[in-house]
């Protein structure tokens, strides 16, 4: 493979509010923040300032000509010399987000940059780890924000059909599940904030053990390796505070996000770390239930759904009740079959848990339909019938398509 030939970009070009021109990284040409996110915040430009960024030479190119042809456009307009100075180019269509392309896309960058952190933090991790960490959690609950149900889709559906990068879609997977839940439990954003992070990193210690149990046909292959997963807890809060991960409660709540709680910890209330862990744990069961690994299929996300929304009593809880509606009975991203016979998959989330926008793939007849059609299961006739696995589908969702219908 040709390496990609990297030059320094100058951050004078970046600026808040704007989508970034390009994907900028470091000198060691790992991702820092994909092209097209928007920098809010000025803590999160200045630390992007501070690195020596580099892009590829093809985007510098195309960056450079962009703002050429920006300063000639305001020359031909007789522009005052000092607006020509300044002068930046358009904002193309996909990086305002309005290609239906650009979630799929934003979600594969952050998976890859999510893989390689946690590949990293055993390995040879440098010393902004926690900093990159900590851009890609900005990065992933803004794309979240913009696309709750385009997220929510693509995140559901590629976890239960790739068994690759195991480690990164479930931690991505039971992120999205706790940053939509929590609000409905009236946390506070800072709540948010620290439930991404733990959801990003909790099991960072046997990333590489749960990759290679996922893609195994195989048991482990050694008596250590049961152990290892049994201790990988606290074992990921110690090497996160190593990284210099400072925030004493996402380190806690990675730290206990198997023990047995308090009895109140899924009750209503403040964001309290119990409570934070409990909605943590569901998560991660509903994550680990949904993604796909190499022996047996995937459970299809409406069980998993209602499996994490029931507390150790088996019945409904405050947790559970936020999760069933961040997510719907049947999430985006799922499979149904709906009462007319036709198959199809869910694009959003409707006015209900149990009442989502479906886009019917195949028909009555069992043959795949031309083109999707989008239906509203509020209707008798579209209702959703059940829940069915993916294995039992065999129409390749086209998704850009199926992401632009709602």
């Amino acid at each position: 493979m040709v390496p990609v030939k990297l030059v320094p970009f100058d951050h004078c070009d970046l600026r808040l509010g704007e989508p970034l021109p390009v994907p900028l990284h470091d000198a060691a040409g790992r991702l820092l923040v994909a092209a097209g996110v928007v920098l809010r915040d000025g803590e999160r430009l200045a630390a992007l300032a501070r690195h020596g960024l580099f892009t590829e030479l093809r985007h510098a190119l195309e960056w450079k000509r962009r703002v050429n042809a920006a300063a000639d456009a305001k020359l031909r307009q007789n522009a005052l010399l000092k607006d020509v100075a300044v002068a930046r180019p358009d904002v193309p269509a996909r990086a305002r987000g309005h290609d239906e392309r650009a979630p799929m896309q934003a979600w594969q960058d952050g998976i890859d940059q999510l893989d390689a952190l946690l590949r990293e933090a055993t390995r040879a991790p440098g010393p902004d780890w926690a900093e990159r960490l900590s851009a890609l959690r900005c990065q992933m609950q803004a794309l979240l924000e913009r696309w709750p149900d385009a997220s929510l889709y693509l995140l559901i559906h590629e976890a239960g059909h790739d068994c690759a990068r195991h480690s990164a879609h479930h931690a991505a997977l039971a992120m999205a599940v706790c940053e939509l839940a929590a609000p409905l439990l009236d946390w506070p954003a800072e709540a948010s904030q620290r439930l991404a992070v733990a959801a990003l990193t909790m099991n960072v210690s046997v990333w590489r053990l749960a990759d290679q149990w996922a893609a195994s046909e195989r048991p482990p292959a050694t008596a250590a390796q049961p152990a290892e997963l049994a201790a990988h807890a606290r074992a990921g809060a110690a090497l996160l505070e190593s990284l210099a991960l400072r925030d004493a409660q996402s380190l806690e709540i990675v730290a206990r996000h198997h023990e047995a709680l308090p009895a109140d910890a899924a009750a209503a209330g403040p964001a309290t770390v119990p409570r934070m862990t409990a909605l943590l744990q569901r998560a991660d069961v509903l994550a680990g239930r949904i993604c796909r690994r190499a022996v047996g299929e995937p459970a299809a996300p409406a069980l998993a759904v209602r499996e994490a929304c029931l507390g150790p009593d088996g019945q409904p809880d405050a947790i559970g009740s936020a999760l069933l509606r961040a997510t719907g009975l049947f999430p985006p991203g799922s499979f149904v079959e709906l009462a007319g016979g036709e198959i199809g998959i869910v694009v959003a989330r409707g006015r209900r848990a149990n009442l989502p926008h479906v886009a019917a793939l195949v028909g009555a007849s069992g043959a795949p339909l031309g083109v999707p059609a989008l239906r509203d299961t509020v209707e008798r006739r579209y209702a959703v019938k059940t829940a069915i696995p993916a294995a039992r589908v065999r129409v390749r969702p086209p998704h850009e398509r199926l992401i632009a219908m709602r």
